[in-house]
């Protein structure tokens, strides 16, 4: 008789502890769509990536211990190396091969001048050396925060400068817009959710996702989460004639992932040193911004390019919203696409140099393996 007692009282207890985590994570869910549809009706940037993350942070401070299957945190990180994939065009290479010395020049400038500028956010002990070095990269925020944790940097701090970076390089774009008075005032529509299936298309997507990540398995890369399916579906993209955009019905649960995998790990410490952190961080943005408009305005007066185009191309980052609004403001469109494109492909390659190089300069511990991200112990269910 006791036995069975004692099963049953096991699960009761099993059935009790599940039952308070369906809760939490239906929870988190619901939070984080109704963020999300509040920051896209506002027209917030990176809404899909941002909408989780806050939800996490939020239920996290309120000790909502969660974490994420194994498994999901790479597939998330693939499908982002997937989409980046998806921008490099055969189109986007040709306008690269055209006008190649300012794509460059502008590129190489807004890596120096974050570079700069993140080693004085460290000279003055705003932020950690690799955090500086990976929070300021200008391009490919998604990126620069899910690939920071594999060379051991704090990925909230990443998270909170990249995406404010993103925040204010869109503001300053959607000002800059205005000001040069060649808006349409519409703005671009809303993409569809479900688009038309185009099952050969998602199958390459997939075989590059898995493919690559497969590889990761073999190369011990450091980014290789990302870099690696990156690889593959550029591959796909530009010799088999695919198109490996992923739908946004696929990539939106990546976000999600990738959003609360960061935000889980957030505690009242770590928002209390943001929020101190805000004004100096903001100030840095405000030089980078400055210095690439300064690289905007020798394009202008060398290269012939009308401002708007300039600026555009030359703005660090905020690739989403600086393409939106060159499509919907007479922008020439392929070379801003072909600039930022640009500044991808070399902030992707070169920010784990730089991160490395830095690290080793300061005497900071070795990278972390990038095999492996498992969510800190203080966030397991």
């Amino acid at each position: 008789m006791w036995p069975f007692i004692r099963i049953l009282l096991t699960a009761a207890a099993d059935l009790r502890f599940y039952l308070i985590l369906l809760r939490r994570w239906i929870l988190l869910s619901l939070f984080s769509v109704l963020l999300t549809m509040g920051l896209d009706y506002v027209h917030f940037p990176a809404a899909r990536f941002l909408g989780p993350l806050w939800a996490a942070v939020f239920l996290s401070l309120a000790n909502f211990r969660l974490s994420l299957h194994p498994r999901l945190y790479p597939c998330a990180q693939g499908l982002i190396g997937i989409l980046v994939a998806s921008s490099l065009t055969p189109r986007t290479w040709s306008v690269l091969g055209q006008s190649w010395p300012f794509l460059v020049g502008g590129t190489v400038w807004s890596i120096l001048a974050s570079a700069v500028i993140g080693i004085g956010l460290y000279r003055f002990k705003v932020l950690p050396a690799s955090a500086a070095v990976w929070g300021l990269s200008p391009g490919a925020a998604g990126v620069m925060t899910v690939m920071s944790g594999d060379y051991g940097a704090d990925m909230r701090l990443v998270a909170f400068a990249q995406y404010l970076r993103v925040l204010m390089v869109s503001m300053a774009a959607v000002g800059v817009a205005r000001l040069a008075a060649s808006s349409t005032g519409g703005g671009a529509a809303a993409a569809d959710f479900f688009p038309p299936v185009l099952w050969p298309d998602i199958l390459a997507a997939l075989l590059a996702l898995f493919f690559g990540l497969g590889l990761t398995k073999l190369a011990d890369l450091p980014g290789g989460l990302i870099l690696l399916p990156m690889a593959m579906g550029i591959l796909a993209e530009n010799f088999l004639g695919l198109d490996v955009t992923p739908p946004p019905w696929i990539m939106v649960p990546a976000y999600a992932v990738i959003g609360w995998r960061i935000g889980l790990t957030f505690d009242r410490d770590t928002v209390i040193r943001t929020v101190k952190l805000l004004p100096a961080v903001c100030l840095a943005i405000l030089i980078l911004i400055a210095a690439c408009g300064l690289y905007a305005v020798l394009m202008i007066f060398w290269g012939g390019f009308d401002p708007l185009t300039a600026y555009l191309a030359s703005s660090p980052g905020g690739l989403d919203a600086v393409t939106i609004i060159a499509s919907s403001s007479g922008a020439d469109l392929p070379l801003v696409m072909a600039m930022q494109a640009c500044r991808l492909i070399i902030v992707i390659a070169t920010a784990p140099c730089l991160a490395r190089y830095i690290s080793k300069k300061r005497g900071l511990s070795p990278p972390k393996p990038p095999s492996e991200n498992p969510p800190p112990s203080n966030n397991e269910a």
